[in-house]
């Protein structure tokens, strides 16, 4: 039984943290293309 318990805790901490992971460099790397974007467009200015 408490294995089984412990089981069904670890599976959903392990979804998040990759869930937030995912999240979490893919907002990164929206950020990073808007600064390139902008340092392009203020460089040929």
């Amino acid at each position: 039984m408490i294995t089984k318990e412990e089981n069904k805790f670890k599976k959903p901490k392990l979804y998040r943290f990759w869930n937030f992971l995912i999240y979490g460099s893919s907002i990164a790397i929206g950020f990073f293309l808007v600064y390139l974007y902008s340092a392009y467009v203020f460089i040929n200015k």
